[in-house]
């Protein structure tokens, strides 16, 4: 089973108001590049996920905004652990997400991999253009991302540059998880992701999450 933890040493979050302004701008600029793209909670985009309250949602239509080469047709439905932004909390990046989109073959290793890097290259590239950040955009990384096949669906793992907080390289941990519906011809694909081990005890959280898709 794969595992890491990533440990934020120079960057401690504090309680003052400069903090508190700075996240409220970062997540202005999430909603930008996630929600503000989106029609809201439409019948062309109904929700497939469940989730407890405190976990923040956005959908977002496919093509997306940041990553038009993903040729897919649906959209990603996200929740966002209550600690995603805390640097400080066990939660901090911890997040889950679908696309549910009009079925295509089943994912190999490559194809997931490739799919993810480049979702991730734009998205990034993305927040940090929305932040006149030229600086880190000038010498951002490519994302590398990994997965292997289960008998469930993928494990893998993601190294990517976070505009949003550290300013640095993070590496998440991903399970995913496959599903087909023949009576809609949609297909599900579900990511579960943190910088915590794969054994933490924060995983038990996307317990909480369902899919509720209609497959009728």
């Amino acid at each position: 089973m794969l595992s890491y933890a990533v440990g934020v040493n120079w960057y401690i979050a504090s309680e003052d108001e400069t903090y508190k302004f700075m996240l409220k701008k970062l997540f202005i600029v999430l909603i930008i590049i996630g929600a503000g793209f989106t029609t809201s909670f439409s019948q062309e985009m109904e929700t497939v996920l469940s989730a407890p309250a405190g976990w923040r949602a956005e959908l977002i239509p496919f093509p997306l905004e940041f990553a038009p080469e993903i040729d897919f047709t649906g959209f990603v439905d996200v929740r966002f652990a209550p600690g995603w932004s805390d640097l400080n909390s066990k939660q901090f990046w911890t997040y889950s997400f679908v696309w549910h989109i009009d079925a295509v073959a089943n994912m190999t290793e490559e194809e997931l991999a490739n799919l993810f890097s480049t979702y991730y290259d734009g998205l990034m590239s993305s927040v940090l253009k929305s932040q006149g950040d030229s600086t880190n955009l000038n010498k951002l990384e490519k994302t590398l991302s990994l997965f292997v096949k289960t008998e469930t669906g993928f494990v893998g793992k993601v190294r990517m540059f976070d505009p949003f907080f550290t300013k640095q390289s993070i590496t998440l941990n991903i399970m995913v998880e496959e599903s087909f519906c023949r009576a809609t011809n949609k297909q599900t694909i579900a990511f579960d992701l943190s910088p915590k081990p794969i054994d933490d005890g924060v995983w038990s959280e996307f317990e909480k999450i369902r899919l509720v898709a209609k497959c009728n």
